[in-house]
Order: structure tokens, then C-alpha cells, then sequence
């Protein structure tokens, strides 16, 4: 089978589904918004004006761009079956394009359909829309999937090699006090954390350290093996479960998370999962003092990246 994936970077995440594709022996291609032959820079500041009068006239420029990218990338080529990921930053164009070059052409959604309403004009392009909101699947007949364990399960961590008790990296935005909130208790406690907001204008904080160029995924991926570990805040226009929480699924950490609907999935265990309120944030002694339990691979693997795809991939 011959499989096209069209995506954000995001992270890196995406980049391990690889192995898995390899496994199966599906052929699959790669194209990134914002990577090689899709990204798109102005050439000058006199472009970027003339960019942003044309799109006050309805010519978006970038989209122009990442469909003739698109364009060229496919001409000639035939797909058993297209993923797009955040189809709403391609045109309606180029949807038709790449539907009329697949015998299947699917969707996954990273973001909830309130977060993320510009979505909505593009997904009739679709043969199946996939999504990890509830609420989504259940208001628009989307069929449901998770996010996928962004490791392998095999990866062992020794408590030994960690220098951190939690770790936690993000964007600035929302969700601040509530990172701040946990960051405080922690602090209560002793306990040895480290918290990254990425933003181009700090605030001022005691508990968050801000950082002004995003991390690479191999820097990220080493703090996370060197922390007991992770916490993560939902936001507000969010129910679905993020990369978080299957990041401390593939890596063996503990989770510390405001998403109370955590509890309704199979992997959840009190001793390693703990669901806090961030308007009064408790941390129990006794979660940070025992080991963690780990989860029975029979479950770890309805999360990995090979059961993803195949469920994505074979309807």
C-alpha cells in the first residue's frame, strides 16, 4: 500500500509513525507545512505587504504557495490512501486535488472543533474524519481515535537517571495559571521541577522559566527521560487526552493533569495518574513516593503507533 501524510511538524510527533509504516510495509511520504518543498518565507518586507493586501482581497499567498509545492510534489503520482493533519491550512483546492489522486482520502484532527472552527469548511472533502474530542465525534459524526504513544513502549527509564521530579514544556497561552498553580505546590513540597513556557514576551514568574526559540524534539525527548514526571493542563476548549499524557504512557512517568477524563480510559491507574484542580491543586506524598506501576502491554499496545495506523489506514 502506498500512503501519502500530509501535516504540521508538530513537534516531531508525527515523525514517529515511520518505524511503524516500515513495519507494516506500507510506502509511505512525507510532506510537513513549514519543511522542505512547503516552506514558505517571504522574500522581503515589501512581499510580506503586498502578501497581506492581497489577502485583505481574499489571495492568500501562502496558500498559493504550499498548493503549487503540493502540486508539483504529487503531479504524476497515484496514493492508495492520503492522511492530511490540520487540513484547514490547505485550500479547497488543493483538497480536491489530492482527493482525486487517492482512492481513500482521510482526516485527523489535532485540534477540538471550538478551539479550532475553521476546520469545519474543508472536512466535506473527506471520506472519514478522525478526531480525539468526544464531544466532536458525537456532535458531527466524526469516528474516534486518541493520540498516539509518541515512543516505544519498550523504552525503559531508570529513576536512577533522572535529575527531575516533573517536567512540563509548552506555548504561552491560557493555560498559564493553571501551569503556575501546579508549579507553586510543587514548589510547597520541594520537589525539583523544571517548567518551560515558550513565548517572545516573558511575564513575570518565580515558578516558570520562559524560553524564546522552541526546543528541538531530541531536546524535548531528553528531558522527558531524565524526569520522574510530567504534568499536564488541559485547555479550556479541550477534552480529548494530548500528547502528554502518552508521552508518560511510552516513557513510564508519572502524570500530573487537570483532564479529569483521563479516568474513563483503560490505561488509567491512580498510582500513576493524578488529577488535580488547579483553583486548589493537592499533591499527595504518597503519589510522588511510589514507584510507578506499569501498565500491561496488551493495553499499551492498542496506543502505539502500529495500532494507530492501523486503524486510521484500514477501515
Amino acid at each position: 500500500m502506498k500512503v501519502l501524510l500530509v501535516s504540521s511538524y508538530i513537534f516531531g510527533y508525527i515523525e514517529h509513525l515511520k518505524p511503524a509504516f516500515t513495519a507494516q510495509n506500507i510506502d509511505a511520504e512525507f510532506l510537513y507545512l513549514g519543511k522542505p518543498p512547503l516552506d514558505f518565507k517571504y522574500k522581503s518586507k515589501a512581499h510580506h505587504l503586498w502578501a497581506f493586501l492581497k489577502k485583505a482581497v481574499g489571495i492568500n499567498t501562502k496558500m498559493q504557495f504550499r498548493h503549487k509545492a503540493i502540486y508539483d510534489f504529487v503531479r504524476g503520482k497515484k496514493y492508495d490512501q492520503i492522511l492530511v493533519i490540520h487540513p484547514q491550512y490547505l485550500p479547497h483546492k488543493t483538497h480536491i486535488l489530492l482527493r482525486s489522486i487517492t482512492n481513500r482520502y482521510v482526516t485527523f484532527l489535532f485540534d477540538s472543533m471550538a478551539k479550532m472552527p475553521r476546520q469545519k469548511p474543508v472536512l466535506k472533502h473527506f471520506d472519514t474524519v478522525f478526531s480525539y474530542e468526544k464531544r466532536d465525534c458525537k456532535q458531527y459524526g466524526f469516528e474516534f481515535i486518541t493520540n498516539f504513544i509518541p515512543v516505544s513502549s519498550s523504552n525503559n527509564y531508570s529513576p536512577l537517571d533522572t535529575t527531575l521530579d516533573f517536567f512540563n514544556i509548552c506555548s504561552l497561552d491560557s493555560r498559564f495559571k493553571n501551569l503556575e498553580a501546579i508549579a507553586k505546590a510543587l514548589e510547597e513540597k520541594n520537589l525539583n521541577y523544571e517548567f518551560l513556557v515558550f513565548s517572545k514576551k516573558s511575564k513575570n514568574s518565580s515558578y516558570i522559566k520562559f524560553i524564546s526559540k522552541k526546543l528541538e524534539g531530541a531536546s524535548v525527548r531528553q528531558k522527558l527521560s531524565q524526569t520522574r514526571g510530567l504534568v499536564d493542563i488541559q485547555r479550556a476548549d479541550q477534552q480529548g487526552l494530548s500528547f502528554r499524557v502518552f508521552e508518560s504512557l511510552g516513557y513510564r512517568k508519572k502524570l500530573i493533569t487537570t483532564n479529569a477524563d483521563v479516568v474513563n480510559y483503560d490505561f488509567y491507574n491512580e498510582n500513576n495518574i493524578l488529577i488535580v484542580d488547579p483553583k486548589n491543586v493537592e499533591i499527595p506524598i504518597h503519589f510522588i513516593e511510589s514507584d510507578y506501576v506499569d501498565i500491561p502491554s496488551a493495553v499499551l499496545q492498542k496506543y502505539e503507533t502500529s495500532g494507530w495506523i492501523s486503524k486510521i489506514f484500514n477501515p
